[in-house]
């Protein structure tokens, strides 16, 4: 409701006109990058691919982070650091979670909210006091987060008990929510807190006057409270008075505050327990606004209910909705995000896309570049980029790329031309990858039926998953493979021989079939013969080959049907190799269980295990496995390793074993994903940065796509997901030229064609990201001169061209980059230095708006001067990677080297 003080007139006019700015400024500068952002109720946070964060929006109380209290139309720079993975924006103040664990906060602090153990305000990040954190919330006035250990902990403002500490107390640092259970993830609204278990059941604390705890009652808690039901669920969001949940079958449900109809259950009456939200569809993922609504549906569009005045729901229309009603514009999403009045969407392509304020439809602000998804296979390699293009490297002896041919790459290579995978993964010979509309697709070797298209033919391109269905996850074995439909079943297709199927039989499937047993999934693993499957009340299960402990369930007896892994615990991530398992418990406890001739458990032995035993070392966040070795991320942002290390692949430099976790001999800090498959000899890990990935381990086919064949003992080869192949026509020309306010002309020629079937037409606001505005149809094969020309009429600002030439096969390679100056600079004097490209990955960077009496002068972090240039282009040659600032005279820019 809008009557808390939240909002007050003043406060809704500077909304208002902030809203405004941001929609009808030019989002040129605006590089919303890896689907990490936030929406608070006047300002925004993102995370860039190179791991640099940003903020627009209001600013009055320094929540922006950037030093001043000036509001910013367009997005600005929080710093210069660049180890971001996770920001919440509250009401007026930010939260930010770095890569080595250690939290962060800024803006408005009266009440502790930003938990530094003063109530001063900041307008640069500070250190929240002590612990490694996993996970942060923003509530309005104060702030929650998760300890490695699966600990809650919050501070700021607590008159209504939201802190959940059994008390009223205002805290300035953070202090525990009382009863010390384990949760998996967080919400906060206006002053109530919400707690998902490890068990999947909802507790909340806080104020309650809407019923927005759940329990059935209107009574304020200041201690965890169950919500009512004993259904499960796998995520939460609230905002403002009102919750929504999504339960592990898809289905969305409400409580809380409902005056403009938010829970979506055709009524404006509040509920004190959970509610079903109108109208059907399955979900993958919910949002909150004040007094609004967001839900994506499996099938990747996006819906909205509720508070409508500011158009916040993108449908149209400025009109109120108690049901889900569909966000205008099409377009196919894989996150959302609600503010104040206005909401956010990643588009599947790697676009942001924002709408409320002056746009009743959503309006492009952004766009997206870190690596999506990875996986390793038998000696290949499969990447997503968030921008939604698929990439492949390695051995490709049996089509496992998708591109149509069987010819290897030492370097990733695009994969076709669609721009909406989500999720891939890797098996023996062939490859499986989820597209954001829920659909499954797969290619290379079938003999087994495990690409699921009903036959048990070879196949050289995507081909569809027969059966229909909506999938939100999917994995790769050795020839089976497993499916999680947006309703949580589980289902499975391919070579039963070992019974790695779980429906009941030895009968291999070339048809996804239903996993026995019934339960709600919200992972499945595939290992060499087995099965894994994560349930949504923790609990993990295991079917298939047994022969060596695999399943856990203390025999060494092979199961048809799942079978629950013994031992207890709740379990929040699974993970396996050939022959092994692993499990991930809240508690951040790592725990392994099958063959361990390798010492792939961990468990400081080679000793086999019939049952889960505890991994040396605590604090982890995500597992990994190959064919006989594991890897494991910690909080702290650190990497480690066990098991079989003849090829170098758990990256300590050696080709020595680990009988125990042993640092990568890198010993970087801020890791994000480590990635792996069960018959991989080959490790994969994503840096901050998502614009490439670091690789170590066997080499022999090109695995780990740095261009070589030469194995690697240590995650320092860094391969970037991009085309470095010379167009293969002969471009004798390409020029972009401003035409008018809102106008650029492209033009190119070429003398000679090959198998051309056309160009793609892809612009960028940063130089990294592209997304396709157009086409235009090649000549085919041709020893004459052509000339072609493509207009983009909505280029209000400085942009980034290229032209992406399409053979007929489906391959795809990129022409050079042509850097087009916005209306400001196209019609006098730039009005601030600018280099083309930033960042840049070494050679010449060309320099805009340096006065002309001025040389250029280079200094690295440390306030070094490590080059000075005449004027003209600037060499960067030379430079390790890394952050430098740029002067010409009075002019500075910061200059990124990858």
């Amino acid at each position: 409701m809008w009557n808390h003080d939240f909002l007050s007139m003043k406060t809704l006019y500077s909304l208002i006109v902030a809203l405004l700015l941001l929609l009808i400024t030019p989002a040129a500068r605006a590089q919303v990058l890896r689907g990490t952002f936030s929406a608070g109720s006047e300002h925004s946070l993102a995370i860039h691919a190179d791991g640099s964060l940003w903020a627009t929006g209001e600013n009055t109380y320094g929540q922006l982070g950037n030093g001043t209290t000036t509001s910013a139309a367009g997005w600005v720079p929080v710093g210069s650091d660049k180890d971001w993975v996770q920001v919440s924006a509250g009401n007026d103040h930010s939260l930010a979670l770095k890569a080595n664990g250690t939290a962060w906060a800024w803006g408005r602090n009266d009440y502790g909210q930003l938990g530094d153990g003063t109530t001063t305000g900041h307008s640069v990040p500070t250190a929240v006091v002590g612990g490694l954190y996993t996970q942060l919330r923003a509530g309005d006035y104060f702030s929650l987060v998760l300890r490695a250990n699966g600990t809650a902990w919050a501070w700021g403002r607590n008159d209504y008990g939201q802190l959940g500490d059994g008390s009223t107390t205002t805290r300035s640092v953070p202090t525990a929510v009382a009863g010390g259970d384990l949760y998996t993830q967080l919400a906060a609204g206006e002053a109530h807190s919400l707690a998902l278990k490890v068990n999947g059941t909802i507790w909340a604390w806080g104020r309650n006057d809407y019923g927005q705890l759940g329990d059935g009652s209107t009574t304020t808690r200041s201690v965890p409270t169950a919500v009512a039901g004993s259904d499960i669920y796998t995520q939460l969001t609230a905002r403002g008075d009102h919750n929504l949940a999504l339960k592990a079958d898809g289905t969305a449900w409400a409580w809380g505050n409902n005056v403009f109809g938010q829970l979506g259950d055709g009524t404006t009456t509040a509920r004190s327990v959970p509610t079903a939200v109108a109208g059907g569809g399955l979900y993958t993922q919910l949002a909150t606004g004040y007094d609004f609504s967001l839900g994506l549906r499996a099938d990747g569009t996006a819906w909205g209910w509720g508070f409508n005045a500011f158009k916040q729901l993108g449908d149209g229309t400025d009109t109120d909705r108690l049901i889900p009603t569909a966000v205008a514009g099409g377009g196919t999403y894989v996150q959302l995000a609600g503010g104040g009045l206005f909401g956010l969407g990643l588009r599947a392509n790697g676009t942001l896309w924002t709408w409320g304020g002056s746009s009743a439809t959503p309006k492009v602000s952004g766009t997206a570049l870190p690596t999506r998804s990875t996986a390793a296979g038998n000696n290949f390699g499969l990447a997503i980029r968030a921008d939604g293009t698929l990439w492949a490297w390695g051995n490709n002896s049996f089509g496992q790329f998708g591109n149509g041919t069987k010819v290897s790459s030492r370097r990733p290579v695009r994969i076709g031309t669609d721009n909406d995978w989500v999720q891939v993964t890797a098996g023996e010979f062939y490859s499986l990858a989820l597209r954001a509309d829920g659909t499954a697709w797969g290619w290379g070797y079938n003999g087994n039926g495990q690409l699921g298209d009903g036959t048990t033919t070879d196949r050289l391109s995507p081909t569809a998953v027969a059966g229909g269905g909506l999938y939100t996850q999917l994995s790769a074995g050795s020839s089976h493979s497993l499916g999680r439909r947006a309703d949580g079943t589980g289902w499975a297709w391919g070579y039963n021989a070992y019974q790695q199927l779980g429906d009941g039989t030895t009968t291999d499937r070339p048809v996804p079939t239903a996993i026995a047993g019934g339960g709600t999934y919200v992972q499945l693993v595939t290992g060499g013969l087995h099965g894994l499957g994560l349930r949504a009340d923790g609990t993990a299960w295991a079917w298939g080959y047994n022969g060596n402990n695999q399943l856990g369930d203390g025999t060494n007896t092979d199961h048809n049907v799942p079978t629950v892994v013994s031992g207890g615990g709740l379990y929040t991530q699974l993970v396996a190799g050939f022959y092994f398992s692993l499990g991930l418990r809240a508690d951040g406890t790592a725990w392994g269980w099958g063959n361990n001739d390798d010492n792939q458990l961990g468990d400081g032995t080679s000793n086999g295990r019939f049952v889960p035993t505890l991994a040396i070392g605590s604090g982890y966040t995500r597992l990994a496995a190959g064919l006989f070795h594991s890897l494991g991320l910690r909080a702290d942002g650190t990497l480690w390793g066990w098991g079989d290390n003849n090829y170098g692949q758990l990256g300590d430099g050696t080709a020595t074993g680990g009988l125990t976790p042993t640092r990568e001999a890198t010993n970087g800090t801020a890791w994000t994903l480590p990635g792996g498959g069960p018959l991989a000899v080959f490790s994969l890990a994503r840096t901050v940065s998502g614009l490439n990935f670091a690789s170590t381990g066997q080499n022999t086919q090109g695995q780990l796509g740095d261009g070589t064949t030469t194995l690697a003992m240590r995650f320092d080869r860094l391969s970037p997901l991009n085309s470095l192949q010379p167009l293969p026509v002969g471009l004798t020309a390409f020029t972009a030229t401003r035409t008018g306010p809102a106008a650029v002309q492209l033009a190119w020629a070429t003398a000679t064609e090959t198998s051309n079937d056309g160009f793609g037409i892809e612009q960028s606001v940063d130089g990294q990201a592209f997304a396709r505005l157009g086409f235009v149809a090649g000549a085919g094969t041709t020893a004459a001169p052509r000339s072609y020309a493509f207009e983009d009429r909505a280029a209000p600002a400085a942009a980034y061209y290229r032209l992406a030439q399409i053979d007929a096969d489906g391959r795809v390679t990129y022409s050079p980059v042509r850097f087009v100056p916005g209306p400001e600079m196209a019609a006098g004097p730039a009005a601030a230095l600018v280099l083309v490209p930033n960042p840049t990955r070494g050679g010449a960077v060309q320099v805009l708006g340096i006065p002309a009496d001025a040389a250029l002068t280079v200094y690295n972090a440390l306030g070094q001067c490590v080059r000075t240039v005449p004027v003209g282009p600037l060499d960067v040659h030379g430079l390790p990677f890394g952050v430098y600032l740029v002067r010409a005279g009075r002019q500075a820019t910061r200059l990124v080297v990858e």
